[in-house]
């Protein structure tokens, strides 16, 4: 069955069964049950400041669609104080496509994190299977542009979900999942969020939180972290919490801000109670925190371990606050390798504690260039932090001798380097990339970082630049991880 809203000329006492019969308002597509495979359909060029609530649930075989039909531009629900789209009774199986979303009507100049009405908000406590939202773009929102959360006693609710080729921005955060009671990793699973572009957000870019076996890929955050944070959050462009074998890969960053906050505002975070997660093949740059953040605020209640860092670039990262390109905080057990950082004034490599060492990770294959005539360190840590195992990284300073701080001991000199950490391996030198400054990573003939990196049990399958890698013989070291010869 489909039915049609038209703003202009519908009539809601009409059967709504046809564009002729079209209802008028949401309120009254509202009241419909739809079952499955019936299509919702709202007339392009019309405005509706009023919000629209989900009822019934379709089946992957047959979703119910809401989208627009006729000519003209997108569709347009202007919730006003109300969220644009909501539902809290079971709704598995829709697609959301091809709309234009709001819930505010002013332009929220500041995006303060403050909550508010969404975009899309879909709030379920029973299995919701199914549910797309493509092609839509969502903006000016007070709350997130996306918020979905799952209630009740700790178990799946989302499922396959699939996010894909929107654009969020002027909201307090873009995309957020979220359970409550907050904390469980049971909750969105099999989700794929791609080809998102999130920007101009208050807060966060891109976190579904509380998930597992989900990917986020092909997506761009840029200037997150825009408003004013409360005084528990700071933001970060794209990031995991509370998750199980999730990946964010091929994703962009940049430009991203703290907030207003002394913390955070970095590219890339795989944060508290992530286990078993992949950053790979990301491009973070120029934010003012971390290029990648590997960490746990509560390591006791909440570890961050088993998690891989690898095939990633960043450039000119940890602009404020002293945070690095790479960034440990009470991690355990994760593995970062194969990276290609490059600073302008900020650390390559950080290691900070509130208690929790970090501690068991192998750092390995990784280029760090300082391009920098100061005197910048370019690892720095809290502690003592030969619990980690350093191998054949590359280190580069413009000015020559890399420095290293390490527990408030000012250290010259890879020897005495290696000797503190323990590393194996480890070199100095101009690792010759191609030209960083055009995006070519790729090692020059000559690089003493041409076969120089340690071979790892598992590598992964390609590098940075989706070349695959061989199942044995010499590795480079930097993103770039296999030989070319000439």
């Amino acid at each position: 069955m489909m039915y049609h809203v038209d703003a202009v000329a519908g009539n809601d006492q009409a059967s709504g069964a046809s564009p002729g019969e079209a209802w008028r308002t949401l309120a009254r597509a509202s009241q419909v049950s739809l079952e499955p495979g019936d299509q919702l359909l709202l007339r392009r060029g019309c405005v509706w400041n009023e919000g629209l609530k989900l009822l019934g649930e379709g089946t992957k075989q047959r979703p119910i669609v809401l989208a627009g039909y006729g000519e003209g531009p997108r569709p347009r629900i202007s919730g006003g104080k109300e969220h644009a789209i909501a539902a809290d009774s079971p709704i598995s199986a829709w697609r959301i496509t091809g709309l234009e979303l709001t819930s505010t009507n002013d332009a929220n100049p500041t995006r303060k994190i403050t909550g508010g009405t969404c975009g899309v908000y879909l709030r379920q406590a029973e299995p919701c299977d199914g549910l797309t939202i493509d092609d839509c773009v969502i903006h000016d929102t007070s709350g997130p542009g996306i918020f979905l959360i799952a209630a009740g006693e700790p178990k799946a609710v989302f499922t396959d979900t699939l996010i894909e080729h929107c654009e969020v921005f002027n909201a307090s955060c873009g995309i957020q999942f979220l359970s409550n009671p907050y904390g469980q990793t049971e909750c969105f699973s099999r989700f794929r969020i791609a080809h998102v572009v999130v920007h101009d957000i208050g807060g966060d870019g891109i976190v579904p939180f509380c998930s597992n076996s989900g990917v986020i890929e092909y997506c761009t955050a840029y200037r997150t972290g825009q408003g004013v944070a409360p005084e528990d959050h700071s933001p970060v462009a794209i990031w995991y919490a509370w998750a199980k074998n999730c990946v964010i890969q091929h994703c962009h960053a940049y430009d991203n801000r703290t907030g207003g906050r002394g913390a955070d505002g970095g590219g890339f975070d795989l944060d508290g109670g992530c286990v078993d997660c992949v950053l790979q093949y990301n491009c973070s740059h120029d934010n003012e925190g971390a290029g990648y953040l590997i960490c746990s605020w509560d390591p006791e209640k909440y570890p961050c371990t088993g998690c891989v860092c690898r095939y990633n670039v960043s450039i000119n990262d940890g602009l404020a606050n002293d945070y690095a390109s790479l960034h440990f905080w009470q991690n355990m057990d994760c593995f970062i390798y194969n990276n290609t950082c490059i600073t302008r004034g900020a650390p390559s490599m950080k290691f900070v504690t509130s208690g929790g060492d970090a501690k068991g990770n192998l750092i390995a294959n990784n280029i760090l260039v300082c391009d920098t005539p100061e005197d910048v360190p370019m690892v720095r840590s809290d502690f003592d932090i030969s619990g980690n195992q350093f191998r054949n990284n590359c280190y580069y300073h413009l000015r020559g001798e890399p420095r290293f701080a390490l527990s408030g001991q000012d250290v010259r000199g890879l020897e005495a380097f290696m000797k503190a950490v323990g590393g194996e391996g480890e070199l100095v030198g101009d690792p010759m990339l191609a030209d960083p400054a055009a995006g070519n990573f790729h090692l020059r003939p000559g690089s003493p970082c041409r076969g120089a990196g340690m071979r790892l049990p598992e590598m992964g399958w390609r590098d940075y630049y989706g070349s695959p890698l061989p199942k044995d013989g010499p590795v480079d070291v930097g993103c770039v991880a296999v030989v070319r010869r000439g």
